[in-house]
């Protein structure tokens, strides 16, 4: 027994190697004396795996969204690595226990890992989303001083992405560089504003069209739009604010069940294994799921407010 376990701690070591190797282009230089290295071995079967899935584009755009310097290729090899490290620490903690509920950790160990990573993506896409949304009232604004000064649409535009913060720079940058390969610049607002979730970007994209038909003064019509943004903005904080004891509420009544199970699965594996091992524990589980599933997506529904 004592054997097994060091081998898989050994492994668990060997795959911490093989990540710093495939993941980080200096140790995998040091590693190879010539021809293709692992690391570019490993990144391009993964990149032949995500094109055939028809994965890579989507996966990329996500990566994009989320502020994400990596490749896909590149995420998906950390986080498969992570996964089986997870894996093998869950066999070291299954065969410490010696029960037969204990080798549930494993898979539950790299489902979490699996989850995670999305999770850890799906955040900061959000939180990007939301800074640039918090951004745009000072972006208007930006804008229609560089109108008032003389500059043209695409002149200002321009020095939003040069001199407005992040993420704001590189969405403006990119919907810009669609602008001059021959992308209207009405459609490429609105093409931004859908990718960034943002309805308020949507009116000023309809600002545009409009100031591009009838004419007029576009630089004091983007202040009225800035305003009604920035008091949008205000009221959305204060929303935020006293929404946020009911959304932590939410997080830890359905993070605590998912808690308390691991807890015991690794404190007391005999006492869960009831569960698994009999008829009635099995359906118990199941009712459990049901009511903890319709549980998450109610306290999601209440906690949710459209604004």
């Amino acid at each position: 027994m004592t054997g097994i376990v060091l081998g898989l701690v050994l492994c668990a070591i060997a795959f911490a190697v093989g990540a710093v190797v495939v993941l980080v282009p200096s140790a995998a230089k040091r590693t190879t004396a010539g021809g293709p290295s692992m690391r570019a071995r490993t990144i391009g079967a993964t990149d032949r795996m995500l094109q055939d899935q028809g994965w890579y584009a989507r996966f990329g755009e996500r990566l994009e969204l989320a502020g994400i310097a990596m490749r896909p290729a590149s995420v998906v090899t950390l986080v498969a690595l992570i996964a089986a490290g997870a894996a093998l620490l869950g066999s070291v903690l299954a065969l410490v226990r010696g029960a037969a509920i204990a080798w549930l950790l494993p898979a539950a160990l790299v489902v979490l890992v699996i989850l995670g990573a999305r999770a850890v993506i799906e955040h900061r896409v959000a939180k990007r989303r939301q800074l640039f949304a918090e951004q745009l009232d000072d972006t208007l604004q930006l804008l229609a001083s560089g109108l008032r000064a003389g500059h043209s649409l695409p002149a200002a535009l321009d020095s939003v992405a040069v001199e407005a913060e992040s993420p704001t720079a590189e969405e403006f940058a990119r919907l810009l560089n669609k602008h001059r390969i021959g992308y209207d610049l009405a459609q490429a607002i609105e093409e931004c504003a859908e990718r960034m979730h943002c309805d308020d970007l949507a009116w000023t994209a309809q600002a545009v069209g409009i100031h591009r038909e009838v004419g007029g003064n576009l630089g004091e019509v983007l202040d009225h739009v800035g305003d009604t943004i920035r008091e949008r903005n205000q009221i959305r904080r204060q929303v935020r604010i006293l929404s946020a004891e009911g959304r932590i509420s939410a997080n830890v009544l359905i993070a605590l069940p998912l808690a308390i199970a691991g807890i015991l699965a690794i404190v007391s594996p005999n006492y869960v294994s009831l569960f698994v091992t009999t008829p009635m524990g099995l359906v118990l589980i199941g009712i459990s799921l049901v009511l903890f599933v319709v549980g998450v997506l109610w306290l999601r529904a209440i906690v949710r407010i459209a604004f």
